[in-house]
Formats: C-alpha cells, sequence, structure tokens
C-alpha cells in the first residue's frame, strides 16, 4: 500500500500537480473526451513522434476583464502553454429550428488596442444551416489568428454576430443563447481547445460519435537507446523501482506491475486512460551466460571469479508511449504524451570499462 502511495505521488509530481484534493470537477468534457481517442486510436499520425503536451483546453469564466462589452464568452488562458500552435473554439448546438432556415455567423474577438479594447474583424465566417446538426454536435471556429498572431489577453473573448439571408443583422446575444449550451460549470460549456499540431479536423468531426468509451489504448513501441528509461518509474521521479521486485531470480527480465488509475489520489485527476501496465527492466546477466544474447557481442566463457567484474547492465531495448489525459491544477483538461513511459523488452549490455 506504501508503495501504491509512494508512485501514485511520483506520478503526481511528474504531471506537475502538487496537491491531492479533488479538483472542481470530476469529469472531462465530453469533446475533450473524443479528441483523447482520436490521438489514440489513430495513433496521432501528425503528432506521432512528439513528447510533452499535444492538446490542452481550457473551460469558459462567467466574467471578462475590467470594462469589457457584455454578451461575449469568455476564457481565461493565462496559463497556456508557448509550445501551442492551433486554437478552435468549441460550441455545443443545443437546439434545432423546425423549418429549413440557414444564418451567416461571423466570429470576433476582442483585442487590446491603443484606445483601450476593440472588437476584431471577423476571425471566420460561415453559413449554419439552423434545421440540422454538425456531424459531431459541435460547432468548431478556428481561432488561431487571433490567439497567436500577438500575446492575447490572459482573458479573451468571442462573439458570434449573425445576418439572415436577406442581408439583415440578427440579435446575436439572443441566438448565441439559444443556440448554444453556455452555462459554466457544466459539461456542456463552451471550450477553448488547443493543440501544438493542427488536428485532423474531417476526421474530428466525422468520426466522433463513432467511438466506444470501452476502445482500449493501442501502444506504439519504437527502439530507442537504452539511457531512456521510463519516465513513470525514473529515479529522478522519487520511486525506486528496485521496489517493484517481489522475486529473488536474479536474471535480467521485464517485470510488470498494474497501476490502476482509478484508485487513490490518482482518480481526482488522471482521467484517461483508466491504468498503465509499469514495465522495467531489471536482473543481472554475465557475458558468457547461454542465455543472455548480446547484440553485436561475442561471448567468451568467464571464470566465476571474473564475473562481477565482467558483468553486463540490463537495460530496455524498446520502449512505448503512453498518452494521458488529466485535469491541472487550474481545473483544465490537458492531454499529453509520454513518448517513453514503458519498458516493453529487455536486454544485456557490457558495463563500460574504467
Amino acid at each position: 500500500m506504501e508503495e501504491n502511495k509512494e508512485l501514485g505521488k511520483a506520478i503526481l509530481e511528474m504531471l506537475h500537480i502538487n496537491k491531492l484534493s479533488a479538483p472542481h470537477q470530476a469529469k472531462p468534457h465530453p469533446y475533450m473526451r473524443q479528441v483523447y481517442q482520436l490521438l489514440d486510436t489513430q495513433e496521432a499520425r501528425d503528432l506521432g513522434s512528439s513528447d510533452g503536451t499535444l492538446v490542452q483546453s481550457f473551460r469558459s469564466v462567467l466574467a471578462g476583464p475590467l470594462h469589457a462589452p457584455p454578451g461575449w464568452i469568455w476564457f481565461n488562458v493565462s496559463h497556456l502553454k508557448p509550445s501551442m500552435a492551433v486554437a478552435e473554439l468549441v460550441l455545443l448546438r443545443k437546439t434545432l429550428h423546425p423549418d429549413p432556415l440557414s444564418v451567416t455567423v461571423a466570429l470576433h474577438s476582442l483585442t487590446r488596442g491603443v484606445s483601450g479594447l476593440s472588437v476584431s474583424p471577423p476571425l471566420e465566417e460561415r453559413i449554419l444551416t439552423l434545421d440540422q446538426l454538425p456531424p459531431s454536435g459541435y460547432d468548431v471556429f478556428d481561432v488561431s489568428p487571433f490567439m497567436f498572431s500577438s500575446k492575447p489577453l490572459d482573458v479573451v473573448g468571442f462573439q458570434l454576430r449573425y445576418t439572415d439571408e436577406s442581408g439583415s443583422l440578427v440579435l446575436h446575444e439572443a441566438l448565441t443563447q439559444s443556440l448554444y449550451c453556455l452555462g459554466g460549470g457544466s459539461l456542456s460549456e463552451p471550450l477553448l481547445v488547443v493543440y501544438r499540431a493542427r488536428p485532423l479536423r474531417s476526421q474530428t468531426t466525422a468520426a466522433t460519435n463513432g467511438f466506444r468509451p470501452e476502445r482500449r489504448q493501442r501502444q506504439h513501441c519504437r527502439t530507442r537507446s537504452h539511457e531512456r528509461r521510463s519516465l513513470f518509474l525514473a529515479k529522478r521521479n522519487g520511486y525506486k523501482r528496485r521496489r517493484f521486485d517481489a522475486s529473488s531470480d536474479p536474471q535480467c527480465r521485464l517485470y510488470h506491475r498494474y497501476v490502476d488509475f482509478n484508485k487513490g489520489d490518482l482518480a481526482n485527476w488522471i482521467l484517461q486512460p483508466s491504468g498503465f501496465n509499469a514495465t522495467f527492466c531489471r536482473g543481472t546477466c554475465h557475458i558468457g551466460n547461454s542465455g543472455v544474447s548480446i547484440e553485436g557481442f561475442i561471448p567468451r566463457k568467464i571464470p566465476p571469479e571474473e564475473r562481477s567484474v565482467n558483468s553486463s547492465d540490463c537495460v530496455p531495448l524498446e520502449l512505448s508511449s503512453l498518452t494521458v489525459m488529466y485535469r491541472s491544477e487550474t481545473d483544465d483538461v490537458i492531454i499529453q504524451k509520454f513518448r517513453d513511459a514503458r519498458e516493453e523488452s529487455c536486454t544485456c549490455q557490457p558495463q563500460a570499462k574504467h
């Protein structure tokens, strides 16, 4: 039990979470769950070689900056990571018009100019068919030009303005409230989702409804240098890997231990996956052992008295990645990829001579 607690603490430290109390909201926004499943299912083709934060999301807040106009959708982005490059405004459509009807919508943002706050030109314009839902259920607007062309405010705002087929302006605030779920603190509230690289928009909108929650995570293994250690089990994260070893077998081998993310303090923070099969290489291997294969090395028989001097290290041969969705201390949801999170196979490598 003490070992599980120590491992859980090490994982939270790696996610830069320093408190154990439960966050404000226990469940992730459904759209973020869809994004996580998309990255997991399609192996994140554009992000496959990335390491670190892939996606960051911000929940809407009630208040904007000082002297801000009413009727806007606000987000606190003071914790936006500098590595992000793409941003989307995500709104859940809640109502359908009974008759065929379409309007043109223009998305505006609030910028800070010389004379104070000002409304930007349209970031995006499109036609909304009010009697039909979008494939994913969400209207998604690209707000990257605003978010990343210059340093945004710590609190950013967006507004939708509508014109009907005749070109007449529609009461934008009332129509936005009628079309979309805007309530703060709900699982259907507006989201600002930022990505490290551009997502596969067509695949996101067309495929999200087809995801099944029980779909298991697929792992992508690749050969790495033996110097790259498991991130979750590294000693620098405060956990001694030797504590997993319940066997007296000294042979170099792969050890397994399942970590349930639904138990203990981890359950308050990690949203996906439900668990992690922690693995690491441990044991001894000596040059000349018949059961040990060392690539590129021709073994010779070694007398027992020399084996302590000429032994080799038990090191990982292959490492695989793990993608984690978790809630940050600021109550935002982050999807992060740990490229070398687990060891998949082991080998023996001769120790360097000193």
